[in-house]
């Protein structure tokens, strides 16, 4: 369980890179073309919060990281947040909620659509992020949440999907979500190997 004096701080420092945004987008920085930068970075913050909660199970095996276990979900929640930053930058100051705009774009941008398949699953994850829905779900909510492996490579995709000249963020973001995606599915398989030596002893 939480410390109830820990939420303002983690809270606090999981808004500074939206704190940074906003203050950016305000004070003129990003203009004339607010939308490149900001679509950009809050893209990049969103691969940052998925890589994390992806290597949570892995850190957490080092006594002084497993405090963090107890982040887990508000982790997960901050990469849905930041996600949901990114498909609004795109919406309003990109398409200018021009649907004739984006319905144009939707054409000459297909990764757009691979994106929000990957928005779409962490919508849905973080909906059924509560206790309650833990409780009510039962068993088919780990076998919801596992879609976010699929999320992740999603996001991946859309990443290079889009890349034309220079690829070193999307290089370094694939790194930062497919090394701890590769070892959390091999940590899963591994465990599913040992549950059925140990029920054919």
């Amino acid at each position: 369980m939480w410390d109830q004096k820990e939420k303002p701080i983690v809270f606090g420092v999981f808004c500074l890179p939206l704190v940074w945004l906003l203050y950016s987008l305000l004070s003129g920085r990003y203009f004339p073309d607010p939308a490149e930068p900001f679509m950009t970075l809050s893209g990049i913050w969103s691969a940052v919060f998925i890589s994390l909660t992806l290597s949570l199970s892995i850190l957490v095996k080092w006594p002084m990281l497993k405090r963090i276990s107890r982040y887990r979900r508000f982790i997960g929640l901050t990469a849905f947040w930041y996600s949901l930053l990114h498909l609004m930058a795109y919406l309003v100051l990109h398409a200018g909620f021009s649907w004739v705009w984006i319905s144009e774009d939707l054409l000459k941008r297909p990764y757009i659509y691979i994106g929000i398949a990957a928005f779409l699953i962490m919508f849905a994850l973080a909906l059924t992020s509560p206790k309650t829905m833990i409780r009510k779900l039962g068993k088919k909510w780990k076998v919801l949440h596992r879609c976010f492996y699929i999320a992740a490579i999603f996001v991946v995709a859309h990443l290079w999907w889009q890349v034309k000249s220079s690829p070193e963020i999307a290089i370094w973001l694939t790194i930062i979500i497919v090394v701890p995606l590769v070892l959390r599915l091999k940590e899963n398989i591994l465990n599913k190997m040992k549950k059925r030596v140990a029920l054919n002893l």
